[in-house]
């Protein structure tokens, strides 16, 4: 190779990559007994691998300069292969049906409940089990760690089929599936995809045995993102924002536990207002009664026909009301109770995923602690024969002794690597755990407003309807001549049988 082709490598690889110019003059001197600044005594491998070992000696300091105030790399990974459902905007997932399923003769040991789980705008429609779930939960948290997989409903102690409690928990997982879409990740997984898809039963349970044979990732390199490279980090700023979050989230499990509570409150004072409006109904009904005994009883001028029509319609008033505000009791226990229960555990779950960082960190400060002071005692004794380096990087390091920040990054190669891989490990769960915490708080913010506006809908429906009814009970009312008239007396309205 030229000479003009080396000095072009070096402006690249020097110059234009912002390091001492000078500062590496001395070190080619230093490399070469007559001098090294003579480029025409330079093969090019020989010159491509002394630039190379200055870029690393000098990246080691500035990382260890980084390491005290904070610390930021870039790592190559696995990248991100996309599936029908990551590629399709809009998807959303219903699960409109359950199925009990019995198949113990003694006992309930072997029933279980089948949902239908159905995926639009794809049309897909599969049945699960709850097993099901919990295997789609176990894989996503085995493949992707640091990615925050949303929770599914608890697994009770014992055997619940009440029609009642298995509402709720097809509107527990509903939500899970629904809140997978909202990870770029996880809604490109093929398992969750196969979940959603895969009609078969047979072929459903073959992947998923063949899915035993996944290892959990624990190598950066393995992990899967957007662009095929990870940023890791940590910082005062990321430290000081994880911290506020974590004391946010426990503060959010006390209020939506006050607010559940106090959701349970309103559910038993409606039931207790509805049934009391029931009861008054009834009394109405009585009181049509004792004025229909007396009309049998007399002539018919004498009949009092119109205050039958009115006590029969005021009957029909407390039953309408009193069926709303039994309706109230299903609003209540949807759109708060039941909410505000499955984003408490989102909270507690996502108070969990900030384990994996802090035990990251704690191993990687555990370590770096005593490796720390390992090499002090080594490089304050001048102990060079333990410090497990080459001859020639040795006399490198001599002629920078006084560089002690330099010297303590070099010497003992082996653990300072461990200590780097546990340091990467760290930054990576600590970046992301701030990344998963912001963009679980923002997509709640979407969820919350779209939650309640939704809710807000079906009450503004509620009342337009109770308006009509008002309408017709004032009409009612107002021309008790015509209700009067023959077939057209208004019926008594039953109390609501009580639901199972």
């Amino acid at each position: 190779m030229s000479l003009e082709e080396k000095q072009q490598f070096l402006v690249d690889e020097i110059i234009n990559k912002a390091y001492d110019s000078e500062d590496f003059t001395k070190y080619m001197d230093r490399k070469k007994e007559n001098g090294g600044q003579d480029l025409d005594i330079w093969q090019m491998d020989e010159l491509r691998q002394a630039v190379y070992d200055y870029q690393k000696m000098k990246n080691a300091i500035l990382q260890i300069v980084d390491d005290d105030v904070g610390f930021k790399k870039k790592i190559d990974c696995q990248k991100l292969i996309g599936t029908e459902i990551g590629n399709t905007n809009n998807v959303y997932i219903t699960i409109d049906y359950f199925d009990k399923k019995d198949t113990g003769f003694f006992s309930l040991s072997k029933s279980y409940v089948n949902y239908r789980i159905v995926t639009q705008p794809f049309q897909w429609a599969v049945t699960r089990r709850y097993s099901d779930f919990e295997w789609l939960r176990e894989i996503l948290t085995k493949q992707y760690p640091g990615v925050f997989v949303p929770p599914i409903a608890n697994k009770t102690p014992t055997r619940q089929f009440s029609d009642a409690y298995l509402v709720k928990r097809m509107k527990f997982l509903q939500k899970f599936l629904n809140h997978l879409l909202n990870s770029t990740i996880l809604k490109n997984d093929k398992y969750f995809c196969e979940f959603l898809r895969m009609q078969d039963e047979k072929e459903f349970k073959s992947l998923q045995t063949a899915s035993e044979k996944v290892q959990k990732t624990t190598k950066l390199d393995k992990v899967i993102s957007e662009t095929g490279t990870i940023e890791v980090a940590f910082n005062p700023q990321t430290d000081n924002y994880i911290k506020a979050a974590g004391n946010l989230m426990t503060s959010l499990n006390l209020d939506f536990d006050v607010i559940m509570k106090q959701s349970k409150k309103m559910l038993q004072d409606f039931d207790m207002v509805s049934a009391t409006m029931f009861q008054m109904g009834e009394s109405f009904e009585v009181l049509t009664n004792h004025i229909n005994q007396f009309n049998s009883s007399v002539q018919e001028p004498e009949k009092i026909l119109k205050f039958e029509a009115v006590t029969i319609t005021l009957n029909n008033m407390m039953m309408i009301w009193g069926r709303n505000f039994q309706n109230y009791v299903n609003y209540i226990q949807d759109n708060f109770r039941n909410f505000f229960k499955y984003h408490d555990k989102e909270i507690v779950q996502l108070k969990e995923h900030l384990l994996l960082r802090q035990q990251s960190q704690a191993e990687y400060l555990k370590y770096k602690e005593r490796l720390d002071l390992k090499k002090e005692k080594f490089y304050q004794l001048k102990e060079f024969n333990k410090w497990e380096v080459s001859k020639e990087i040795l006399d490198e390091l001599k002629l920078n002794i006084e560089n002690k920040k330099y010297c303590l990054s070099v010497m003992l190669p082996k653990e300072t690597s461990q200590q780097n891989d546990l340091r990467d490990t760290y930054a990576y769960y600590n970046l992301s755990t701030y990344n998963e915490i912001k963009r679980v708080f923002d997509q709640n913010i979407d969820i919350y407003a779209k939650h309640f506006i939704k809710f807000a809908d079906s009450q503004a429906n509620n009342l337009t309807k109770m308006h009509l009814t008002w309408a017709d009970i004032q009409g009612n009312l107002q021309g008790l001549d015509l209700i009067t008239q023959n077939d057209q007396k208004v019926q008594i309205m039953q109390q609501p049988k009580p639901k199972n």
